[in-house]
């Protein structure tokens, strides 16, 4: 594997500890499906404030966290398909090298049969 997925690897795993952080931090008070329990529904699915920083900044690190993930599984796909392609070219090469070589009988011209006389050949006793 290359070192940009490493690197991206890396960057995954700080991404997904600083998103559980920042959920943690949030506020659960009327806050996402945590208000859903006692609420009526016009309440809990209103806009009743702003977001906050904290919710600003999960939602962006929870978007780069999403194309990461995209990122990394779409170099994972690419690397897979160079090593088949190269191990399907090594076997081949490989086949190809142990077999003996075929030559096609219709490259090879016949002999003329060589005429012996009669008086050359031993008698049959």
């Amino acid at each position: 594997m290359s070192t940009l997925f490493w690197v991206g690897i890396v960057i995954h795993i700080f991404l997904c500890l600083f998103l559980i952080l920042l959920i943690l931090l949030q506020n659960d008070k009327m806050g996402g499906l945590a208000g859903l329990g006692g609420m009526t529904s016009q309440s809990a699915f209103s806009t009743a404030g702003a977001a906050t920083f904290v919710q600003k900044l999960t939602r962006v690190v929870g978007i780069i966290y999403l194309v990461l993930v995209f990122a990394l599984g779409y170099m994972t796909i690419q690397e897979d398909r160079s090593v088949k392609a190269t191990s399907s070219l090594k076997q081949s090469a490989e086949q190809s090298a142990t077999a003996a070589p075929q030559i096609p009988a219709t490259a090879i011209p016949a002999a003329p049969a060589a005429e012996v006389p009669a008086a050359e050949l031993p008698a049959a006793q």
